[in-house]
Parts: C-alpha cells; sequence; structure tokens
C-alpha cells in the first residue's frame, strides 16, 4: 500500500512543481520578470505566478493530505486547515496584484470570462475554508460527530469543484494572455503557454483520482467515522460501563 501512496505521491508532486517552474520560467523569459512596482506592467506578472503557487502547489497538497500522509487524523487535519488558509493568501496577493494593475494601467475589472470564474472559485475557496474551520476545527460548540458526518460528503465534494474550477481558471487565464502576448504558432513562447496548461490538466486529473480512487482505507474513512474530541469525564464513564459489562 506504502509503495502505491509513494508512486502516486510522487506523480503529485512532478504535476504540481513543475507549473511553478514553468510559469517562472515563462515570465523571467517572455514578460520581463517580476516587479511589485507602481504603474508597472510587470506587477501583473505576480498574478498568474501566485495563482499557481496558492492552487495547485498549496491547495494541491492541502486536499491530498487525507490520501497520501501515513500521520493520525488529527495532524493531518491541522496540516489540511494550514495548507487551505496558505492557499487563501497566496490567492489574495495574486488578486491584489491583477486588480492593482489594472487599475494603475486603466483597464476596467472583471471583464472577462476568466475573471468571473476566477472570483467565483475565490468565493467558493473561501467559503469551504470557513466551513471547514467551523466544522472540523472545533470551533464551533456543538459541532458533534453527526454533525461531521453529515457535512463531510458535501466537503469532499466542494473540494473536486474547487480543484475543477480552479484548473479552469488557470487554463481560461493562460489563454486570455496568450492572445494578449500573441506568441505566434508553433514558437518557444507559445509551446512553454502551451505545455503549462497541459501540466495543469495533469495536475487536476491526478488530484481528482487520488481522492476518488480509494487511496486511503483507514478505520475511520472506511467506517465513516470523523474524529471528535473526547472528554475524560466521558472516557471515565465509557471504561464504568465497559467494567460492568464484564
Amino acid at each position: 500500500m506504502m509503495s502505491k501512496h509513494l508512486a502516486w505521491l510522487l506523480l503529485f508532486e512532478v504535476s504540481a512543481i513543475l507549473p511553478l517552474v514553468l510559469v517562472i520560467y515563462w515570465v523571467q523569459t517572455y514578460l520581463k520578470g517580476f516587479k511589485w512596482e507602481e504603474n508597472n506592467p510587470s506587477k501583473f506578472n505576480y498574478h498568474p505566478l501566485f495563482m499557481i503557487i496558492g492552487f495547485v502547489f498549496v491547495m494541491g497538497h492541502s486536499v491530498i493530505t487525507f490520501r497520501i500522509l501515513p500521520l493520525s487524523h488529527r495532524k493531518k487535519k491541522y496540516i489540511h486547515a494550514t495548507l487551505n488558509l496558505l492557499a487563501l493568501v497566496c490567492v489574495i496577493i495574486g488578486l491584489t496584484a491583477v486588480f492593482q494593475n489594472h487599475a494603475e494601467n486603466g483597464y476596467p475589472p472583471l471583464y472577462s470570462l476568466h475573471s468571473w470564474i476566477g472570483i467565483c472559485t475565490f468565493s467558493v475557496l473561501l467559503l469551504q475554508a470557513l466551513a471547514g474551520l467551523s466544522v472540523f476545527q472545533d470551533l464551533v460548540d456543538g459541532a458533534r460527530t453527526e454533525v461531521r458526518r453529515t457535512y463531510k460528503p458535501y466537503h469532499i465534494a466542494a473540494g473536486t469543484f474547487i480543484v475543477t474550477m480552479a484548473t479552469a481558471t488557470m487554463i481560461s487565464g493562460l489563454q486570455e494572455k496568450y492572445g494578449f502576448v500573441n506568441p505566434g504558432r508553433y514558437g518557444a513562447h507559445a509551446m512553454v503557454i502551451l505545455f503549462l496548461g497541459v501540466c495543469i490538466m495533469v495536475w487536476a486529473g491526478t488530484i481528482i483520482f487520488i481522492l476518488h480512487s480509494g487511496l486511503e482505507k483507514n478505520s475511520d474513512e472506511v467506517n465513516g467515522n470523523v474524529y471528535q474530541p473526547v472528554s475524560t469525564s466521558e472516557q471515565s464513564m465509557s471504561v464504568l460501563v465497559k467494567t460492568k459489562d464484564n
């Protein structure tokens, strides 16, 4: 089982790291690099960079945490939540870069299909993070096992939906930028953009397979149970009941 996990983890890591390497190479080679300066068009280049860091690398690792890592449920839960919050921060930085760039250069905001899909993706990611923290991270008193068990399938489905939306956002953004820079057919610049898009598609497919292939088969997941903190008094009562039964 571990060898199967390791194989899929290696495939995921390649599919998550390669888009990051490609976007840095693309910007540095063809788009004049990264410069966060007022009225500098290169500020925009932080937008694709942080979107790929946030969605592909950070959120991608968050999504597969429960299927790949050989850790306790509690540890995986905290890693999952931390990575999701970090992904949100990266996406916010990417959005800040593009909104500031448009404002400084007189471009209207949210005028394209790419931008609309992107805002929807960010909104769903934000709601998913808030709901997950509220239900699974013990922030809401009374979020017991029944609530968590009921919400869990929707949480997983929403995660898959976010991966799909993020893929559509990034692919449509690459196509939009392709039209702006007009790199020509079959040139090196065009191949970098096209290969970057294909790598993002492979990343999405790898995540969806890991999520829905049943790689993890621990007792909690198989029985549909969700971690719930147990108080000392509840533990004592359980011991008393078992003693009486014996």
